[in-house]
């Protein structure tokens, strides 16, 4: 196509559209349940429900509220009792899992399939480093079944001043860039269908003495079934 076409192309279309079109679609507040109904109705999403790292247990109790079948992991003993405590309906629901390591994966996963996946609350930040962020990521993916959604909470680096690579509040978090994450998502053959921020100031504590403004990505992504094309590529990296 010609320079002066893709232009005329480009000029026709923001003369037609309506004054409100822009921000017509901008919702001004984000509901994960209404959000995730939609996905589920629209890409035939199951109700299987999978929590990992889920402290307390509160969003894994809200799931169940809303009708999910929940099984909910955490790596410490001492939350995971305090759930079944705040939540007695999840007692038979609570399963010890580090994210980060393939055996506690494996065997979580042998509770599956499980229709959506959820890291809430920076999970994925508590990794020792990159690479090990990286292959909690790819758990996640591997723990969804075909056509699952996963959810995913992360602070990343573009979200702080300077873009450090890890920030510490309490504990340190260690904090991929825009461009690892694009890769994950990429690499893992998943579909970007919402991605928003989440703000919260965390007052001082004794282990730090400053408030923390805490900003995470939150981002809901779709693990589609392969097409021919990638089935293809699939096949040529087993044969190499």
């Amino acid at each position: 196509m010609r320079e002066a076409d893709r232009r005329r192309e480009i000029t026709t279309y923001y003369l037609g559209i309506s004054p409100d079109e822009i921000s017509s679609h901008v919702a001004a507040s984000f509901d994960l349940w209404e959000s995730l109904a939609r996905y589920r109705r629209e890409l035939a999403v199951g109700a299987r429900w999978l929590e990992l790292g889920g402290g307390m247990g509160d969003l894994a109790a809200a799931a169940l509220d809303h009708g999910y079948d929940v099984l909910m992991t955490d790596v410490q003993d001492e939350l995971l009792e305090t759930a079944a405590r705040r939540h007695p309906r999840l007692r038979a629901r609570l399963q010890r899992a580090d994210v980060f390591d393939a055996r506690a994966v494996a065997a979580v996963g042998a509770r599956g399939p499980f229709s959506i996946v959820a890291a809430l609350g920076a999970v994925l930040n508590h990794a020792r480093d990159g690479k090990q962020l990286a292959r909690g990521f790819r758990h996640l993916v591997a723990l969804g079944e075909p056509r699952s959604l996963l959810v995913v909470d992360l602070l990343v680096r573009e979200m702080f001043a300077g873009h450090p690579a890890t920030v510490w509040a309490d504990f340190l978090h260690v904090l991929p860039g825009l461009d690892q994450l694009a890769r994950l998502i990429r690499s893992s053959g998943l579909q970007l269908l919402e991605a928003y921020s989440l703000f919260h100031r965390y007052p001082p504590t004794p282990a730090y003495d400053r408030a923390f403004d805490e900003r995470m990505l939150r981002v809901v992504l779709h693990k589609s079934p392969p097409g021919p094309r990638r089935r293809a590529r699939a096949g040529k990296s087993s044969r190499a």
